[in-house]
């Protein structure tokens, strides 16, 4: 089944570190008063974050805002990406946003509401999508509704038993519970009534405010922890946008997610896992052709189509420090593009940023390596590109092939009813060139059809139903089937 975003690829900005607008420096903005909590402070852009071993890291700020991003619409589009996913941009303490004080208001150092409308109006000018960060599982220490560093004037749950935020919580004594005990990050009591009509069911909850000012949908934030309640969530930004994206952060096997949550897709980090361990040769080749044929035939493909492909993120390595080489890079984002599942970059992975864990992963934007002309920068690019143009690759059928090198090769098919529209993908997983046989199943598929490598033109043959490839080593090929119907020539595809 089409869904809108099935077509698109996704791109991830963290916006403390993608661009500053107005040409200010981040000292420029913390002059202006826009960094004044406990601990905050500015930094210079080319500096390089690092882990302090206090977590004081989090409270270091590089200066980008919204009016940064907007500025940026037009390189974002030149990369082919048409979803904009910003990690939170509401109100809180740290750079990462995931530690929310207030729902309703946009963080004073991203800027202001009318900031925000401007971005989704000309995102939605040039036919981008804007996907938020739904950050619902906790809040911050700071948080109006904890109020553990004592910003406002009412008391909060974690000063008085007695304050009307007290069952936002969970409480045993004087002890709360937060998300994996890191004390920073109360966990919220959402069985609570009056607390779901705040942040999904009230005409103005948080969710449905959020859509109604311009945003396309939602990135539901420890997806995996809210469980099935995520269902209420769905329900109310669907009340108000019918079409609204709601993904969520699931660390899991994907089954399921789309049944008993409701979700549209989930960040699928099974498959990076997959990627990985493929590449890095810690599980065979067969057994992970096995385990891709597996995933697709138990999750449906409707499904795993909606799902968003991930490599990197916030939360993981990039890829310059997940992978050794850049042929290796390569492989694994033709994976990306082309297994079930919207891709997403992750900002700066095409003007190839270095980072390992986090905050390492979050450096700022490098603008400068554009001048470069970094060759990740045209890869993208093209796989965009073909991405856009082949229906197979958006919401086609998945198939595992048979080759004649099972411990060295893998080839998938990507198909609609239409013959045209058949894509092979092939990988050479070894450090030599490959030469191969594999066998096509499509009764259509005429003998002696030319396929032709969308990247290099190189042309193939099929003997019946198979083909005989040659692959260079750890590389791949994309082979479309070169189908022509003209009145004064012969062809077997006359009636197909």
């Amino acid at each position: 089944m089409f869904d809108w975003h099935t077509s698109k690829v996704v791109y991830q900005i963290f916006p403390d570190r993608f661009n500053i607008g107005d040409g200010k420096t981040a000292k420029q903005k913390e002059n202006e008063g826009l960094y004044p909590l406990p601990g905050q402070r500015t930094v210079d852009w080319k500096e390089k974050p690092k882990r302090t071993g206090d977590r004081t890291q989090q409270l270091l700020f590089w200066g980008g805002d919204l009016k940064g991003i907007t500025e940026k619409i037009d390189y974002i589009k030149s990369l082919g990406a048409e979803i904009i996913y910003l990690t939170p941009i509401f109100y809180a303490h740290t750079n990462h946003k995931y530690d929310t004080i207030d729902f309703f208001r946009i963080d004073p150092a991203f800027g202001t509401l009318q900031d925000f409308k401007e971005l989704c109006e000309t995102a939605h000018q040039k036919d981008l999508k804007i996907i938020l960060d739904g950050v619902f599982n906790h809040v911050g220490f700071a948080s109006k509704w904890f109020n553990g560093l004592n910003l406002f004037p009412e008391k909060g749950a974690y000063q008085s038993p007695n304050s009307p935020y007290r069952d936002y919580f969970y409480f045993s004594g004087d002890k709360y519970r937060s998300w994996v005990n890191s004390g920073s990050l109360p966990e919220l009591n959402l069985d609570n009534p009056e607390l779901q009509e705040i942040l999904f069911t009230g005409k103005n909850s948080v969710v449905k405010y959020w859509l109604k000012q311009g945003a396309d949908g939602w990135r539901i934030d420890c997806a995996h922890d809210i469980g099935n309640l995520n269902h209420i969530i769905v329900e109310a930004a669907k009340s108000v946008k019918p079409d609204a994206l709601i993904i969520g952060e699931v660390w899991n096997y994907p089954k399921g997610w789309n049944e008993f949550a409701r979700l549209d897709g989930i960040m699928n980090y099974h498959f990076r896992s997959l990627v990985i361990d493929l590449l890095k040769a810690d599980m065979p080749v067969e057994t992970v052709a096995k385990i891709m044929k597996d995933t697709v035939e138990d999750c449906g493909i409707d499904y795993l189509s909606k799902c968003w492909n991930m490599l990197s993120s916030h939360d993981v390595p990039r890829l310059s420090n997940l992978f050794d080489n850049e042929r290796d890079i390569r492989l694994a984002i033709a994976l990306q593009f082309s297994f079930p599942g919207v891709p997403m970059i992750y900002y700066g992975e095409e003007l190839e940023m270095t980072g390992g864990e986090d905050p390492e992963n979050r450096d700022a934007m490098r603008w400068e390596n554009l001048s470069n002309s970094p060759e990740r920068l045209n890869f993208y690019k093209k796989l965009t590109e073909i991405r856009k143009k082949k229906i197979a690759l958006q919401i086609g059928s998945f198939g595992i092939l048979y080759t004649s090198q099972p411990d060295r090769t893998i080839v998938f098919k990507r198909s609609t009813e239409r013959i045209d529209d058949l894509l092979l993908i092939a990988f050479n997983l070894s450090f030599e060139k490959v030469q191969f046989k594999t066998y096509i199943n499509e009764s259509t598929l005429m003998t002696g059809t030319l396929f032709r490598d969308l990247f290099t033109g190189e042309t193939f043959r099929t003997d019946v139903s198979n083909i005989t490839l040659q692959v260079e080593p750890r590389s791949f090929r994309i082979l479309e089937p070169i189908i022509e119907r003209v009145p004064d020539r012969y062809t077997p595809y006359k009636r197909v």
